[in-house]
């Protein structure tokens, strides 16, 4: 981590040259003493050309790649802007949490009130939920439903929260793979620190893996230094650990989200994802029967849905082979997050 930091302090300086040529391009060392003749160099690694690059060229790329601009009189830099062009998950994850701290007045000056956690309006006649969203989520790159889907494709998105380690998940990955079945997993840095195979075992049989933050904990409650460390330490520890980067769809704990949270979450090149329809399935002590948790598909299913389930469920684990039985028989296909920005 620290080699990282000394680094990214020198980034700073030296950024407009870092961008112009790209990370990861190493170029034959020119000669500084010789006259610049204008041809390309090959790259030992890439085998592309970079053209010599003047003082000039190097100011616009500076002003063009730091993306600063003043918004309500604060300082705000673009994170995915800054970090477009830097290989190595790890020192772009800290480049982007490097700018959320620079535009901390900008997210104190956003609407942090959270009027309300996450809430779904169940329909009849398998029509899709609604929502009372106190502000417009799509305008931060929310979603909780797919509202694109046709008649003639129906399909809904699985999503399992892992937030806590549990023996479970490698009965669930069995009969997802049974119905080939692919689905979408929210971990958070608690589950990965004993279940990272199980995160990696997602990963090879083609599920996707997203960020659901460090600790769980209500993030529009937290600082803007916590909120950074809750979704960059996850998404680094998660490439150490597996050696594969995070999915960029992030779920809040408890549904809880504001403008602020939101423009942050987005600022980390994630979307925000909730849900249409879940199921009473989180309380360890009170577990509903398997069989309600087939009748809750068979009654509030629909085209689009984002279905909210929990990895450490017993009810869940019990009814997930006759509910995905179930949905395919209905014409049903389960797709991955991605899906959403197609």
């Amino acid at each position: 981590m620290n080699r990282r930091r000394v680094a990214l302090g020198l980034m700073s300086v030296f950024l407009a040259g870092y961008m112009a040529v790209g990370c990861g391009k190493k170029s034959e060392t020119e000669d500084k003493n010789s006259t610049a003749s204008g041809e390309s160099q090959s790259s030992s690694e890439q085998g592309v050309d970079t053209e010599s690059t003047t003082t000039e060229e190097i100011t616009t790329t500076t002003e063009s790649t730091t993306a600063m601009t003043i918004i309500d009189g604060h300082e705000y830099r673009d994170p995915q802007v800054v970090s477009k062009n830097v290989i190595n998950p790890l020192d772009r994850w800290e480049i982007i949490r490097d700018c959320l701290l620079k535009n901390k007045d900008y997210y104190m000056s956003l609407d942090n009130n959270a009027e309300d956690t996450w809430c779904y309006k169940l329909m009849d006649d398998h029509k899709q939920s609604g929502s009372y969203e106190y502000f417009p989520i799509a305008d931060y790159n929310g979603v909780y439903v797919d509202k694109n889907v046709t008649d003639d494709d129906k399909v809904v998105y699985l999503t399992f929260d892992c937030g806590y380690p549990s023996s479970r998940t490698p009965h669930i990955l069995d009969i997802l793979k049974e119905h080939n079945v692919k689905a979408n997993f929210f971990v958070t840095k608690m589950y990965l620190e004993e279940c990272s195979d199980y995160a990696v075992r997602m990963k090879q049989e083609g599920h996707m893996v997203c960020n659901h933050t460090v600790h769980h904990k209500d993030l529009t409650s937290l600082s803007v230094e916590e909120i950074a460390s809750e979704i960059v330490d996850v998404a680094e520890f998660f490439y150490e650990k597996t050696g594969y980067e995070l999915d960029p769809y992030f779920r809040t704990p408890t549904g809880s989200y504001t403008k602020r949270l939101m423009k942050i979450i987005e600022d980390c090149g994630y979307m925000t994802v909730f849900w249409s329809f879940a199921l009473y399935d989180y309380d360890q002590n009170n577990q509903p029967a398997p069989s309600e948790v087939y009748d809750q598909f068979v009654r509030r299913h629909h085209n689009g849905a984002i279905i909210l389930m929990h990895n450490d469920s017993s009810a869940n684990e019990a009814a997930l082979d006759d509910v995905l039985t179930y949905m395919q028989s209905q014409g049903y296909r389960f797709a991955l997050l991605d899906e959403l920005e197609k």
